[in-house]
């Protein structure tokens, strides 16, 4: 299920790449967020996401992290981007005002600063 920022919930059980979150509305894209869906024992889950934020590229799944193509230990911040283990959720923070959580299996949400 998901929920938009505008408060439409969706049923959407296709498993491939989607774009999940973007500033659509600005000549520069300083946010997208993508993530990849698989059929894992018999169950769809995110497996993958990729952010792009401010130019910085992040990939997630589940146990790693790379930024710009290098592995990162947690916690991690730099350039405004602080990335962290909370709970059982991986957190990503960024200077923009996006916050983004995320299971590492089938749950996630970003939050947004309202300028976006």
């Amino acid at each position: 299920h998901y929920k938009t920022f505008d408060g439409d919930i969706f049923y959407f059980p296709g498993v491939c790449n989607y774009i999940f979150a973007s500033n659509c509305k600005s000549p520069y894209e300083d946010f997208n967020i993508q993530i990849r869906r698989t059929l894992v024992e018999n169950a769809t889950r995110i497996t993958h996401v990729i952010m792009r934020l401010e130019g910085t590229v992040i990939e997630l799944s589940r146990g790693s992290v790379l930024l710009d193509g290098k592995v990162v230990q947690m916690p991690y911040s730099h350039m405004g981007v602080l990335i962290q283990k909370s709970n059982s959720y991986l957190k990503v923070s960024s200077k923009l005002g996006l916050n983004f959580l995320w299971n590492e299996e089938d749950a996630l949400l970003v939050r947004k600063h309202p300028k976006h």
